[in-house]
């Protein structure tokens, strides 16, 4: 098997909407034949800014002291965690890996994880891990919208098919300003969030021509062409100015 390697060097068009939709259902197969991995590295292209300090004003017991926003995450050698990397136009292929039931914290007055993945019509539960209540509020377009208050130590339940539809969830708490955090509910098993380092792997890419889609909630989102070959995997290197 040959492997291709690719370094892109590319601008973000700032856009924060519900991610594009692709026009037929997916369907999972039981095998991908002639599968292929992309695997890559998402990478601040420059001098990352430091992260912008959030002011923690109320329910210090519990909240801390201020903190820095995880809006951007840098890391020493320059990868940017919690891109969300997808592939489009795929109808059929791998199984879901993304399970069917989630769980969301709010711990210390902050949204673990920060960025979730979930999938579409899938059902779940946010909790309340602190001793202090928080307001839970979603906002998107028509994906799920909620606004509830949910009390010290408990949870609240996501019924299955409540989460409509793909696309961007941002979530935050009325009571304590600095709070966020985003739902990305995916179209296609074909979805994965850069680590740490900003690496991500995708794997059983079935051959064909799609387009590659990458999102930050500081940075915005671009789609690109993506070829994938029979017997070619690739790793790309994706630099953003």
């Amino acid at each position: 098997m040959t492997k291709c390697k690719y370094i892109l060097s590319l601008c973000f068009v700032f856009f924060l909407g519900t991610l594009p939709i692709q026009a037929a259902k997916y369907k999972a197969l039981k095998k991908v034949k002639n599968g292929v991995t992309l695997t890559g590295q998402i990478v601040y292209d420059g001098t990352a800014p430091a992260p912008r300090m959030l002011k923690v004003d109320k329910d210090t017991d519990t909240c801390g002291s201020n903190r820095p926003s995880e809006e951007l995450l840098v890391s020493s050698s320059g990868g940017i965690k919690n891109a969300v990397v997808s592939i489009v136009g795929i109808k059929k292929g791998k199984k879901w890996g993304i399970p069917k039931k989630f769980s969301y914290d709010q711990n210390r007055c902050r949204f673990v994880p920060h960025v979730l993945l979930v999938r579409p019509k899938s059902k779940g539960v946010v909790l309340n891990s602190d001793n202090v209540g928080h307001n839970f509020h979603t906002v998107s377009k028509g994906i799920y919208n909620i606004n509830k208050k949910i009390k010290p130590n408990a949870k609240m339940k996501v019924k299955k098919k409540k989460i409509k539809k793909p696309g961007i969830i941002r979530v935050k708490c009325d009571l304590h300003s600095w709070m966020g955090g985003w739902w990305i509910a995916a179209e296609t098993p074909y979805t994965e969030l850069s680590d740490e380092s900003g690496k991500f792997s995708i794997s059983d890419i079935p051959p064909g021509k799609y387009k590659l889609r990458i999102w930050q909630e500081k940075l915005g989102e671009i789609v690109q062409d993506l070829v994938i070959k029979a017997g070619e995997s690739q790793n790309l290197t994706i630099k953003i100015k």
